[in-house]
């Protein structure tokens, strides 16, 4: 049996969502809701045996379809979701889950009354620097973990963004973009017993903006381990993008090229200088997919990615915006297991 597949929206994912269905064990794109007839005029050509319609609730009548790929703008993922998982879809949502834990919770209740898998794809757990870092940190070789910094920094270049992500009430801004990429990277490789949140975020280079573009934050665990992330979209600068990883035994490190800037690699420190680990290049997006597709097909009570974990990731952040607020250190006592 083939699962059919529905992909919402074309923005900077959905139309590569096409290929990454198409490329999983036991699924195919069958229709592509986009309301933006210039975003699909190209694929329509390219890929003839795909249904193209402008209004989404058009795909979730369909017995044919299965699956829900959600690429919208991230305020319209809460509503999307609920109206898929009513309809009897499993939903795989690109990051972040929704604007509030509050509305995640609403989505999590829904999956569980309607027995379908929510997934959110955090995909930097399937990137293969994360992958080897966190075979490194396993091992043990290096001894534990005692610190991580965690660095973000590139152009944000307004003009070329959506007007949505530049409103932060929509989802805009770097903490939703960037940000929930860094604390997944943290808590995917350092655990989810976070104790605390202190640091700042604003439109520090971008004033005009209604959206925050500059954050620098630090984490405690339970465990007494500690992490600092620093993230700016800023106008003018060097683009960087990896973590510095601290152990009672020796040091590691990670960077990941991006936009062309950098180099995509993994360090460890051997006799006071550093040394490059191997390590497997990986399509992040398809792998993930694909281990979703496999969860249904086995009909699994959760996904490869925990459901719950999306919400995790998002009430960080909210600890985030709400120690800059208030200018407090604040506790995280709720996450769901």
């Amino acid at each position: 049996m083939t699962l059919g597949v529905a992909i919402l929206g074309t923005g900077r994912h959905g139309g590569g969502y096409i290929d990454s269905v198409n490329a999983s064990d036991g699924a195919e794109t069958r229709m592509v809701a986009e309301p933006r007839e210039e975003q699909v005029s190209d694929l329509r050509t390219a890929y003839p045996n795909v249904e193209f319609v402008g209004d989404y609730h058009d795909v979730l009548g369909r017995d044919d379809i299965d699956i829900v790929v959600g690429t919208l703008p991230h305020w319209l993922h809460y509503q999307a979701s609920l109206d898929a998982l009513n309809a009897g879809k499993h939903m795989f949502l690109e990051k972040p889950m929704a604007l509030s834990t509050a509305e995640c919770d609403e989505m999590l209740a829904c999956a569980k009354t309607n027995n379908r898998l929510l997934m959110t794809a955090h995909t930097q757990r399937y990137f293969g620097e994360n992958i080897k870092m966190k075979e490194i940190i396993d091992s043990g070789d290096l001894g534990e973990v005692v610190m991580v910094n965690a660095i973000w920094v590139k152009p944000l270049d307004p003009d070329s963004r959506p007007p949505w992500m530049l409103e932060q009430d929509k989802g805009g801004g770097m903490g939703q973009m960037d940000g929930t990429h860094l604390i997944d990277r943290l808590i995917w490789l350092l655990g989810d017993d976070i104790y605390s949140v202190s640091g700042t975020s604003s439109n520090y280079t971008h004033p005009h903006l209604n959206a925050d573009d500059t954050g620098h934050h630090f984490f405690r665990w339970k465990s007494g381990k500690t992490a600092s992330i620093t993230r700016m979209g800023w106008a003018h600068g060097i683009t960087e993008y990896g973590a510095d990883y601290y152990f009672t035994n020796g040091q590691a490190k990670h960077r990941r090229a991006y936009s062309g800037i950098g180099q995509t690699g993994v360090w460890i420190e051997q006799d006071n200088d550093w040394s490059e680990v191997a390590f497997d290049d990986i399509d992040s997006q398809e792998v993930q997919f694909n281990d979703f597709v496999q969860a249904v097909c086995r009909e699994d009570s959760d996904s490869p990615t925990p459901m719950t974990y999306g919400r995790k990731v998002l009430r960080i952040l909210e600890a985030t915006e709400e120690s800059h607020r208030t200018g407090n250190e604040i506790i995280i006592d709720d996450l769901m297991s």
